[in-house]
């Protein structure tokens, strides 16, 4: 017996609000329905970690006002032909030795279900190792304890609500979590044997933010849990660092690998208004049958963004200014195209002699003015909810490219090529300071992701 036999097999692809940080509002939620249905997506996971209802205090019920938002997304959800998932986190407390807890999250449950949530999913990740004594009497291990508390959640759901399903979002989660592998996970043995085939699994990949998702690795993992994974793709996901932003497209994935999976669910950048092209190039991806190269689809979807980017009396950036900034804030791993030919020509003239830098330096200073140009011109935006999602990493960068001017314009003047540049407009502490920059200078991580510690360190000690 199976977990929604007439939904089984069906991809569930679309976006997961899986993110840590302030939810999205309602209106937020409702204009992302509208970009799933128009990228031809069709679920929508509720999972925000920084509703204390999802997590701290899960076994709460919603208020009347909180439930009548929640149902007006299931509602809006409905209209667009978008599934609705309610996920709960209970793993930080929950007791699973004890029946009585376990009756409480299936209440949760239906609680939401009533209000109009087409599925659910029960959240292990991100939590304290290990069990409490009573659940390790009972049952032992993690993965055991967790398992029978899904198991009798999907056999509430089997008999109130058939169509319904059911996803488990593990506690070892990407690949690079498996110890010693994935092949060999004791914990994912454990879950592959003991949880309902009907349950499905969620999964990240290799990493908990894969930058590419070989069709293998899920073969892999599929011989060890026994059932096709949906992908948590933390692609896009910028809550780890606050001062990234992605609006490249959704890549790394090989069609092939569509095949071995039962979803995609991306999690994107908390800034809802700049998930556009992340969403309508995963909706290309999944949808084509020959889905469009990497780059095409970013074009495609970066021209259907222009609309939003209206300005003070009617005027519109061009495309080519919307694709140069989301060049400059692209994707986890990699700069678009037209940041990395800058990047490329700073190192030139870092390289050479002011005398030398020709071409190359009338470049670097044409593209500086742009970005410059198009940092103010963003700021006369008509949508102002997408200028204040984008304001901060703008500023940022438009205070880089100053800088770097500034140096352009000393260095032919310097005294000697040994010289150090120095500008009143940047102190430290004052630039890029903090908390963060300070154990960056400290302890740097190289090219190959090795930590090692800096000047400043070795020589206090």
């Amino acid at each position: 017996m199976s977990l929604a036999r007439t939904e089984a097999g069906s991809p569930l692809n679309g976006v997961v609000e899986g993110f840590y940080g302030r939810p999205w509002t309602l209106r937020q939620r409702r204009a992302l329905i509208d970009w799933l249905h128009g990228a031809g997506l069709n679920a929508y996971l509720y999972a925000p970690k920084d509703d204390l209802k999802h997590r701290a205090l899960w076994r709460e019920p919603y208020t009347r006002s909180e439930a009548a938002g929640l149902r007006a997304v299931a509602d809006a959800c409905r209209k667009r032909g978008v599934q609705s998932i309610y996920a709960i986190a209970p793993g930080l407390d929950l007791a699973a030795a004890r029946p009585k807890e376990t009756a409480t999250l299936i209440a949760k449950l239906d609680q939401v279900r009533r209000l109009g949530a087409s599925h659910c999913a029960i959240l292990w990740d991100d939590l304290p190792a290990g069990l409490s004594e009573e659940d390790r009497r009972m049952y032992g291990t993690v993965a055991a304890a967790q398992c029978a508390v899904a198991n009798r959640v999907a056999d509430a759901l089997e008999r109130d609500s058939p169509a319904s399903r059911l996803l488990f979002c593990p506690t070892v989660y990407c690949g690079r979590m498996a110890e010693p592998s994935v092949r060999q996970s004791p914990y994912l043995r454990e879950v592959g044997e003991k949880l309902r085939p009907g349950i499905e699994f969620l999964w990240t990949g290799p990493h908990i933010v894969s930058e590419a998702i070989p069709a293998s690795s899920i073969r892999a993992l599929r011989q060890v849990i026994g059932r096709k994974p949906i992908l948590w793709d933390n692609l896009h996901a910028n809550d780890y660092d606050s001062r990234r932003l992605y609006l490249g497209p959704y890549t790394g994935r090989a069609p092939a690998l569509r095949q071995e999976i039962g979803g995609v669910l991306l999690n994107p950048n908390c800034q809802l208004e700049t998930n556009f092209v992340p969403i309508h190039t995963l909706g290309a991806w999944c949808r084509c049958a020959r889905p469009p190269a990497a780059r095409t689809a970013f074009r495609k979807a970066t021209a259907a963004w222009l609309p939003a980017f209206t300005c003070r009396g009617g005027a519109t950036l061009e495309i080519d200014e919307i694709g140069l900034l989301a060049d400059f804030f692209y994707l986890p791993s990699e700069l678009g195209n037209r940041a990395k030919a800058y990047v490329a020509d700073l190192k030139r003239l870092l390289g050479a002699a002011p005398d030398q830098w020709g071409a190359v330096g009338r470049r670097f200073e044409r593209t500086s003015r742009r970005i410059l140009a198009l940092c103010d011109k963003l700021t006369q935006l008509d949508d102002r909810d997408l200028l204040y999602a984008l304001y901060p990493r703008v500023w940022e960068l438009k205070e880089t490219v100053l800088l770097l001017l500034a140096w352009i314009a000393w260095r032919p003047h310097a005294p000697n090529p040994k010289a150090r540049f120095r500008s009143p407009d940047y102190r430290p502490g004052i630039f890029r300071g903090g908390f963060a920059a300070s154990i960056e200078r400290l302890l740097p991580m190289d090219d190959a992701g090795f930590f090692t510690p800096g000047v400043w360190a070795q020589s206090d000690e």
